[in-house]
């Protein structure tokens, strides 16, 4: 008999395995059946006895081949998780039906969701992030986001309300009237590593060092294939190569850019980058003040790019494993040999597919380099909440590792600055942080972080001070700063951003 459980109830490591198996059966019968929408499964266990709701959400490379759910169903999960993946697979409107000859190219995820319960008061206080997903409804308008979306869109709470209002087709800031229904609901996320592969459940909101974990308790391997496909390409940046080409050269001739590459020559090529990592219209033509200063000089062989893990999954040093990444513009090699010479010597480094999987930070700065020095190889290195001293460890690793392997490189930090303030109070938040680039004061980016700067990736920035500083910079040059609101969002709610070239 059907039973309904608490919004605390967890599901156990042997119910995500079953859930995202039955789903994954449900999609390959359905897709391979030209259509059939009743993909014939043995009865579930009694696990998947209880009323649940699930969404299943299918990926390919990181882009949505699909994503439907029951928020709030009166059959038991068995039974729900069947039909969403079915639907997911086939009925998506917003994107074409999965197709046979990607099913071994797609995962499959399961999340399996709480009762929702009305939020108390419409205080944002009372959304955490990584822990409640939303539902927001007035009258016939409905929209609802799951708790991995303000993660990975990197939201706070009062962003993540906004943003479950648009999705209803409202006003973005309704909530604060109080004039719509809002609940809240936790869940649990299932997913196959890669396709086909170990199901691992989805740490959200916890400390990046937790890692992922196999359900069944163990490690999952991470050896990710030998191309890590785009995550974030037709979302951060167009997925058409023709229209991401002048993307990239609009970013440098943009008002705020730093004009067309072409004029670009003179000064010598840098030990470090910072450049931002948001959309490129908000961020890319900061960015391009970075990349600028490595145009028309000579070239190095291998760019380290370090970013934060804004989706706390994985290993918390996590230096991506494949031997390419892929981006619409093809194909960037990874530098192996360097890559394992800093797993040897940076204090928990480690070769991690899963923190890249469907991380941004990292990915954006490639088709940049990509546009400015083509078959340069690169050194993706995700980096999780490791603190100033590991980060500075790691930064006197790399320029170690780079001495030992005998490469021409420079390092690239891919980080934001302020999150969500006005236009004003973020130069104004912002100033401290980019006089400590220009310093090469590591120590003054921790304090500032540690008294509430929302800067999201301290520590990779820290780390490419330092290790520029063990190979003989002196000091930075902020090229630009500007925030969303003077690009392309709003100055009421603004993200800072700066470029800087350090030597």
């Amino acid at each position: 008999m059907s039973e309904s459980t608490s919004p605390t109830d967890r599901f156990d490591p042997d119910a995500g395995r079953e859930v995202v198996s039955r789903a994954r059966q449900a999609i390959e019968d359905a897709v391979t059946a030209d259509g059939e929408s009743t993909p014939s499964l043995d009865p579930p266990s009694d696990r998947l006895r209880v009323i649940r709701g699930s969404f299943v959400t299918i990926k390919r490379g990181g882009r949505l081949r699909g994503c439907i759910g029951r928020p709030a169903p009166d059959e038991p999960l068995g039974t729900v998780v069947v039909d969403a993946a079915v639907d997911a697979a086939l009925h998506d409107p917003r994107v074409s039906a999965v197709k046979p000859d990607e099913l071994g190219n797609v995962t499959v995820s399961v999340s399996v969701l709480s009762e929702p319960e009305p939020l108390p008061t419409t205080d944002p206080e009372h959304v955490e992030v990584g822990t409640h997903g939303l539902i927001v409804q007035r009258g016939r308008a409905r929209g609802l986001l799951l708790p991995q979306v303000a993660v990975d869109q990197d939201w706070d709470a009062e962003t993540f309300l906004d943003e479950a209002c648009r999705k209803a087709g409202l006003s973005p800031d309704v909530w604060r009237g109080g004039t719509v229904d809002i609940e809240r609901f936790t869940g649990q996320v299932f997913s196959e590593a890669r396709p086909r592969g170990t199901v691992v459940e989805r740490p959200l909101g916890r400390p990046s060092d937790a890692g992922q974990r196999d359900a069944g308790g163990a490690q999952p391997r991470t050896d990710g294939g030998t191309v890590r496909e785009p995550a974030v390409a037709g979302e951060f940046y167009a997925d058409d190569p023709d229209t991401l080409r002048t993307q990239l050269r609009e970013s440098f001739t943009h008002e705020i850019g730093p004009g067309a590459l072409a004029d670009h020559e003179g000064d010598s090529r840098p030990l470090a980058l910072v450049a931002p990592h948001a959309g490129y219209p908000y961020s890319g033509p900061v960015a391009a003040h970075s990349y600028a200063t490595i145009a028309h000089r000579s070239k190095p062989e291998t760019v380290v790019v370090l970013g934060p893990n804004h989706r706390r999954v994985g290993a918390d040093v996590a230096v991506a494993p494949s031997d390419r990444w892929r981006t619409p513009l093809g194909e960037t090699s990874v530098d192996r040999g360097l890559a394992q010479a800093v797993v040897d010597g940076a204090d928990g480094a480690t070769f991690d597919a899963v923190a890249h999987e469907t991380e941004h930070s990292v990915e954006v700065q490639v088709p940049f380099l990509q546009h400015v020095l083509a078959d340069v190889s690169i050194v993706p290195i995700c980096l999780g909440a490791i603190g100033h001293d590991r980060a500075a460890s790691l930064g006197a690793t790399l320029s170690s590792a780079i001495d030992r392997a005998g490469r021409d490189a420079i390092i690239v930090a891919s980080t934001d600055l302020t999150h969500y303030q006005s236009h004003d109070a973020a130069r104004e938040a912002d100033r401290p942080i980019r006089e400590a680039i220009e310093a090469l004061d590591t120590d003054a980016i921790a304090r500032r972080v540690a008294s509430g700067h929302s800067m999201c990736g301290p520590w990779a920035t820290v780390a490419a001070l330092r290790a520029a500083r063990e190979r003989g910079a002196d000091s930075g040059d902020v090229l630009t700063y500007a925030t969303s609101g003077d690009t392309a969002g709003s100055p009421g709610r603004v993200v800072g951003y700066c470029s800087a070239a350090i030597r």
